[in-house]
């Protein structure tokens, strides 16, 4: 059985899984789910009678569900809280890159500003849902790669920075 924690909107939910057959028993706090696969990404779950189906895809930490034409994030709490990490670009905190393919919804910046770690630097929408990308360093926007409503992936970066120099 794996014990696992998510921040669920800004809540840490535990929830343990472990295999039962073919299918997937999940238990947080005093509910329990029977999941049984139905393809990649996809199962199914019966609640309260009721078949539901789920598309489950795991990126970069976070996990996007989509139950019953309902999106879902969850976020593993080890994650350090920026969407679009640098630990699958080698530690990159000079560059921002979307968290999952998608389509920029607005750049929050402009070449030349100065940025401060956190700060919100883009919106990229990914399976129906808005993901803001924070900035991972302090330092200036050295460029601009993509505009408003381009389609991005997950290997160019939509930003980057001139690191500033640390104090």
């Amino acid at each position: 059985m794996n014990s696992l924690e998510f921040i669920f909107d800004g809540d840490v939910v535990e929830a343990s899984v472990e295999r039962a057959g073919e299918n997937f028993r999940v238990k947080s706090g005093d509910k329990e789910f029977l999941f049984r696969p139905e393809g990649e990404n996809l199962f199914s779950c019966l609640v309260n009678g009721h078949k539901s189906l789920l598309a489950v895809v795991a990126h970069q930490g976070k996990y996007y569900i989509d139950y019953d034409s309902h999106q879902f994030e969850l976020t593993d709490p080890s994650e350090d809280g920026f969407a679009g990490g640098g630990d699958a670009h080698g530690g990159d905190k000079d560059k921002i890159f979307a968290p999952m393919p998608g389509k920029i919804v607005k750049i929050l910046v402009s070449v030349g500003d100065s940025v401060s770690i956190k700060q919100p630097m883009v919106v990229v929408e990914a399976m129906k849902m808005e993901n803001q990308v924070n900035s991972r360093a302090n330092g200036t926007v050295k460029a601009i790669n993509f505009s408003d409503g381009d389609q991005v992936d997950t290997e160019t970066p939509i930003i980057e920075l001139e690191i500033a120099p640390e104090e």
